[in-house]
């Protein structure tokens, strides 16, 4: 079951990135979506045809079938899967200059915006990874 679902591949150690996965988290509630952090055995496996040094560069998502979508190309395969956001791949798709773009803006200022999390919100995004983890 687990390896016909859609990859969600993050950086454990990015505030913003545990952060974020914890949303989409909350939109799955189907569990269309396995979790697995780049730096895990898992996740080596799964990027093993992405450079090493460009693996922590963005997220990933990989299909089934072993197809990889990174950064803000990953963003439509990611929406398809889960039902609150699937109004907008179409957009995703149409437009995909503007969806790496907004990507890389907010990849480049991870750190940034990790920092203004707080504590709480953070153990609240653990836990619901936690929630997942193993799946």
């Amino acid at each position: 079951m687990a390896e016909q679902r859609l990859a969600v591949l993050y950086d454990e150690e990015c505030r913003w990135c545990r952060w974020s996965v914890a949303r989409l988290v909350e939109l799955d509630r189907d569990r269309r979506l396995r979790l697995v952090a780049i730096q895990a055995p898992e996740g080596e496996r799964l990027l093993a045809g992405v450079a090493p040094d460009e693996r922590l560069a963005s997220a990933h998502a990989v299909t089934p079938d072993g197809r990889v979508f990174s950064g803000g190309d990953a963003a439509a395969p990611i929406a398809s899967v889960l039902p609150a956001l699937r109004f907008g791949v179409p957009v995703l798709r149409a437009l995909p200059g503007p969806t790496r773009a907004g990507y890389r803006v907010v990849a480049e200022n991870r750190s940034r915006l990790g920092r203004r999390l707080g504590d709480r919100a953070m153990a609240r995004a653990d836990r619901l990874i936690a929630s997942r983890s193993g799946q």
